[in-house]
């Protein structure tokens, strides 16, 4: 264990245990005792008030005072906050600002070595924010809020071609963040299913003191592949089929990041997609995708998906050749 370890290791003894004596740190610790007078004296020197009391019942302990101060961290966890509050703050978080001040607070207990570390890894990353007519921080913390304590909400929300429908009430069970999109995953009433709802179509929210039982342990994307899969199609379903994809490897991780097909992953290679789902799923979603890359990618089975391809191909061409009444 690296030294720094070892005394954030010690710090942590004194703040959650009290007084202990040098035998007992070094047990804990498992180093020797002469090892544990070495690391208390750098706590001391680089601020830490490490009381020392001698003579019988005596022992190391910190101030109260110290014990409501927050933990020293070393750089890479620093670096890592300090990455997390930009990264946060690029995606639109609704917390970030309060990210921003809880590092601020760290920033000012830190000592001067520290402080300047902090500066140089903050300079050397930067988050460029996604551009977005919306601002959805309020939905997305009113959201979160609901989820935390399962509220049933009433939304209003835009479809695809922008027309908003009729109120409906949805039961969030969790935020998803990806492809500078937000989205949540909850029961909707009106459709009596799991639906995935992008955050910034949300024209209208209100959180309702009603509460709904919370499906635990659900991932989101489980959530995902549950909703696209149709009703009557479960994963031990024979009517589930293979499809394997060949390609580029830069192609290949485009296509198996993609939201609607990405629950359906079961193997990426460098060469190779693999993916388990049902044929209207593979059906609706593939050929449009896979057309987009051209002749980048392969369909190396199911032979269906690449007829659908095909006729795709020959549906587009029409469109554009034909002639068009003015």
């Amino acid at each position: 264990m690296p030294k720094l370890d070892y005394m954030l290791s010690l710090l942590w003894l004194l703040r959650s245990r009290g007084k202990m004596t040098a035998e007992q740190l070094a047990e804990a610790l498992e180093v020797s005792v002469r090892t544990v007078y070495r690391y208390v004296d750098l706590l001391c020197q680089s601020g830490v008030p490490v009381v020392a009391e001698p003579g019988h019942g005596g022992g190391f302990t910190l101030p109260d005072s110290f014990r409501e101060s927050p933990l020293f961290f070393d750089t890479n966890e620093l670096k890592a906050m300090a990455h997390s509050a930009r990264i946060a703050s690029q995606a639109g978080y609704p917390f970030a600002d309060a990210l921003e001040h809880a590092l601020d607070k760290i920033s000012h207990r830190l000592n001067e070595d520290q402080g300047e570390q902090l500066r140089r890894h903050q300079a050397g990353l930067e988050a460029v924010p996604y551009s977005t007519s919306r601002e959805i921080k309020r939905l997305l913390s009113d959201l979160e809020e609901a989820a935390a304590h399962s509220r049933v909400c009433c939304i209003q929300y835009a479809n695809t071609t922008g027309d908003a429908e009729r109120m409906r009430r949805i039961h969030p069970y969790r935020l998803a963040y990806r492809t500078n999109r937000w989205y949540v995953a909850a029961y909707c009433e009106l459709r009596g299913s799991v639906r995935m709802f992008r955050v910034d179509r949300i024209e209208q929210l209100e959180v309702t003191e009603e509460t709904f039982a919370r499906p635990e342990d659900v991932t989101f994307i489980e959530l995902a592949r549950d909703t696209l899969a149709l009703a009557g199609h479960s994963k031990t379903d024979a009517s589930w089929v293979t499809v394997r994809i060949g390609g580029d490897s830069d192609v290949l991780e485009s296509i198996g990041n993609q939201y609607f097909v990405q629950p359906f992953l079961t193997e990426h290679t460098d060469r190779e997609l693999r993916f388990e789902m049902p044929p209207s799923v593979m059906l609706t979603y593939m050929p449009h995708l896979l057309l987009s890359f051209g002749t980048l990618v392969s369909v190396l089975e199911p032979f269906l998906l690449g007829e659908r391809i095909a006729e795709l191909c020959h549906e587009i061409a029409e469109h554009h050749t034909s002639p068009k009444l003015p």
